[in-house]
């Protein structure tokens, strides 16, 4: 040991954007518990080690303590804070963090020698309409935003330097390239354009470094950026998305800085152009209102976002007549190790479906998504009742699914003590038109029933396909290891039999919830008349609907069913380690308003 701390003095760990992943404040934590474990800390071995977290997203010392002293789950957030002095182009503090130590230093700057800001702002205004042309309007206004981009890039194209142009949907992304393919008469990927995903294969990732500097256009999303540079990069062509507003501007934060290394390039101007899109629908009666409220969600966006990037490059941004700092933060949560057999082909459908929408051409991803879905479309879900401390089963929503539908207008009307007759129920979680309930110690057992005619007019073309995905190099890491247990499952399919298949799995978790809509509860026959008409719509599908909801609400694993032929009662079964943890930080004092959850007490006290 003597000889060993002469040699080694210094120990340096660098932990870069630690906010990029919801788990990386846990990451943080179990470095500084390895340290301490293992005695690295104390000086009597010669031992000097620093940790080193480098993050743009992270401003000031208070911000610091707060987001990664703390391990516990919180959901995605923006923190607020008046501005207390001018910021200065470099600052260095000295605190306690976790009791030693620390410094941070922080660096308020932009590389260019002037930023240029252009929002472009698309209102669809239009009265209301029918149900089957809501997805007609949506498309008008994608079409109509990826038009502009696609301008702004013909525009760009013979100036100086490269086009970055961040669109966080790889499905748009993907549809923009396409287009901007068919307006010129050579547009090649590795040679005038790169794209960078998370779900580029192998072959792909090979290529990035090679070619960064030779195109002309970068498309990228969040998750495949993260730690790279494009020096030459002097446009910066960013889509505003509409879900997840806090980490996703977070990610737009970190976007802007992706353009830098180049000191000649770094001397010049340079653009950010935001692009914001919006569906305003109004009722011909009194459209005002409707247009008002539709106009202030994007006046409070693009105020937002601008206050945040100028938090970041010059300490402190202004609202109305206030200088604030406003840090956007990614969530912090953990996740369970492990998912049931289900849940991984869960994973598997789930791959497929992106990577198709990426590729669409690929026929083979999409006949392989639509055989394996089929095959296991037949699920029948059985929950068993836990039992109180006197051994009683308890009470369950689902249970009482039918005496609510016919008992509940009948009680309401007599008074709202009249719900007491239903007794004591289930502990569940209200989250907007959904009932979320945590299964606790209930097990729920999921029956998948496999005709032999399907697996015999399946089972050899589709283990063809899913052994090419697998091992070939043009598919990403993600979904050739999905692969794995459906290969796995076939060939235990094929295995002699006269009879259907059937495959049972019994599952128990703590993190396990089901959810469902309040409605159906009231609804039941109409839902029932909807769900068996279905089959006519090719997209929209109420289990589409449900997980969308479910995955814009908390941070979750995958779904269940696999299927989406619901018989008559609507639901999704998932997992969530940190549901409950997030759902408690949204009614403390600390949070005052929330994207999904609207905190009134704070209201009520806030003066």
């Amino acid at each position: 040991m003597r000889q060993l701390s002469r040699r080694i003095k210094h120990i340096f760990i660098m932990i870069d954007e630690i906010t990029g992943d919801d788990s990386g404040v846990e990451f943080l934590s179990r470095i500084n518990d390895i340290f301490k474990t293992y005695e690295l800390v104390d000086q009597r071995y010669g031992f000097n080690p620093k940790i080193i977290v480098a993050d743009a997203s992270i401003v000031e010392q208070d911000v610091i303590k707060q987001h990664l002293n703390d391990t516990t789950p919180e959901p995605d957030k923006i923190f607020f804070r008046k501005a207390k002095t001018t910021g200065a182009a470099l600052s260095v503090e000295e605190f306690k963090f976790k009791r030693a130590n620390a410094i941070a230093i922080n660096a308020n700057s932009y590389p260019a020698s002037k930023l240029n800001f252009t929002y472009k702002v698309v209102i669809n205004a239009q009265p209301f309409p029918k149900k089957e042309e809501l997805r007609l309007n949506q498309d008008d206004l994608i079409a109509t935003l990826q038009s502009e981009i696609i301008k702004d890039i013909n525009r760009l194209w013979d100036q100086e330097g490269q086009i970055l142009v961040y669109i966080q949907n790889k499905q748009r992304l993907q549809q923009l390239i396409e287009q901007i393919g068919k307006s010129r008469e050579k547009f090649k990927p590795q040679e005038d354009y790169l794209e960078v995903h998370a779900n580029l294969s192998e072959t792909e990732k090979k290529q990035v470094p090679t070619r960064t500097n030779d195109v002309k256009i970068i498309f990228m999303t969040s998750s495949g950026s993260r730690g790279l540079s494009f020096p030459k990069v002097n446009s910066i062509l960013v889509d505003i998305p509409r879900f997840q507003v806090e980490k996703n501007l977070m990610e737009i934060i970190q976007v802007i800085y992706r353009g830098r290394g180049n000191k000649q390039l770094d001397q010049l101007e340079k653009q950010l152009i935001f692009y914001l899109g919006e569906n305003a629908f109004y009722n011909q009666d009194d459209p005002q209102i409707s247009l008002q409220e539709s106009s202030l969600n994007i006046i409070n966006l693009l105020l937002i976002l601008k206050a945040a990037i100028l938090t970041r490059i010059v300490g402190n941004g202004t609202i109305g007549r206030q200088d604030c700092l406003i840090i956007p933060i990614g969530g912090k949560s953990v996740s369970a190790a492990g998912e049931s057999f289900s849940l991984q082909l869960a994973n598997l459908l789930r791959e497929l479906k992106q990577e198709y929408h990426r590729k669409p051409s690929d026929i083979r991803l999409k006949r392989v998504y639509e055989q394996f879905r089929e095959l296991l479309n037949n699920t029948d879900f059985k929950l068993y009742p836990s039992e109180d401390n006197q051994g009683k089963p308890q009470l369950s929503y689902l249970a009482l699914q039918k005496r609510l539908s016919s008992e509940f207008s009948e009680l309401i009307n007599q008074g709202f003590d009249k719900l007491i007759k239903f007794g004591v129920l289930e502990t569940g979680y209200l989250c907007g038109s959904l009932l979320v309930v945590p299964t606790g110690e209930k097990k729920i057992e999921e029956t998948y029933q496999i005709h032999l005619d399907k697996l015999l007019n399946l089972t050899a073309n589709l283990l063809t396909d899913l052994q090419v995905i697998g091992y070939s190099q043009d598919y990403h890491d993600n979904l050739r290891h999905a692969t794995k247990n459906a290969i796995d499952l076939l060939n235990k399919l094929k295995e002699p039999t006269e009879r259907s298949q059937q495959l049972e799995q019994l599952s128990q978790r703590a993190d396990q919830y089901y959810a469902f809509p309040l409605f159906t509860f009231l609804n039941g026959d109409a839902i029932k008349e909807y769900l068996s008409q279905e089959e006519e719509l090719a997209n929209n599908k109420f289990r589409d609907i449900l997980e969308m909801y479910i995955r814009h609400l908390y941070s979750v694993g995958n779904m269940l069913p696999i299927g989406d032929g619901y018989g008559e009662f609507p639901f999704v079964v998932f997992n969530s380690y940190s549901l409950e943890e997030i759902r408690e930080k949204f009614f403390t004092e600390r949070y005052l308003l929330n994207s999904h959850e609207l905190n009134i007490v704070n209201l009520i006290l806030n003066k």
